[in-house]
């Protein structure tokens, strides 16, 4: 086992949005028992314009046919993330490469496991945020054959400190196969849609394997 400590090499800004808030809404009940009440408590002397019932019965119509879509596409993700464990499940015993994996990150410094398959003139790890984003590429010189770690010091490429969290690393090299994992798939876990594999003790994202025999 080596361990490879690195300079700093281009990378590419991570970007975030602010997170929405959204409040109480009106069901088709609701919407319902308010048009209800409007008709209930009209003027009769000023009652509610035709057009305007025949817009609002339209809005109702809407609600109802959007809410009937809503059902019908959480039942589907439902069914496509049964149908994706089921697959996965195939993968079980399993030879794999992992590309990259998941790791938590305390604030202060990560020693990132990585093995080369063959001799490399050059190896690349990729540090990556939750959304893809790369946030720093850390390079090592020539490296041999076997299992090694990389340091990373929790700076992104321009040098600023990331706050403690879980983050992702992915890996390649120049003339070999590299990888953060690599054996046999022992487990499979589907979180909604998202596919995690268990090789060792290292969990992996679908995306993240290769070469499955």
């Amino acid at each position: 086992m080596t361990t490879v400590n690195t300079a700093l090499a281009p990378s590419v800004k991570a970007s975030g949005a602010a997170p929405t808030t959204s409040g109480p809404s009106l069901g088709k009940q609701d919407f319902l028992k308010l048009l209800i009440t409007q008709l209930r408590y009209q003027d009769p002397l000023n009652p509610l314009d035709q057009n305007q019932f025949l817009a609002q019965t339209a809005q109702f119509t809407s609600l109802e046919s959007l809410q009937n879509i809503d059902r019908g596409l959480a039942s589907l993700q439902t069914t496509m993330a049964g149908s994706a464990l089921t697959q996965a499940a195939n993968l079980l015993g399993k030879t794999a490469l992992a590309t990259g994996a998941d790791f938590a990150f305390d604030g202060r410094q990560a020693a990132l496991p990585f093995a080369v398959d063959g001799d490399a003139a050059l190896a690349t790890v990729d540090v990556l945020d939750a959304s893809g984003a790369v946030l720093r590429t850390l390079t090592t010189g020539q490296v041999a054959e076997g299992a090694h770690t990389i340091a990373w010091d929790g700076l992104d490429g321009a040098g600023r400190s990331l706050a403690p969290g879980t983050y992702h690393y992915r890996v390649s090299a120049q003339g070999a196969r590299a990888g953060a994992a690599a054996g046999l798939i022992s487990g499979v876990h589907a979180d909604g849609t998202q596919i995690t594999y268990l090789i060792g003790d290292v969990a992996v994202h679908q995306d993240d394997l290769a070469d499955v025999r």
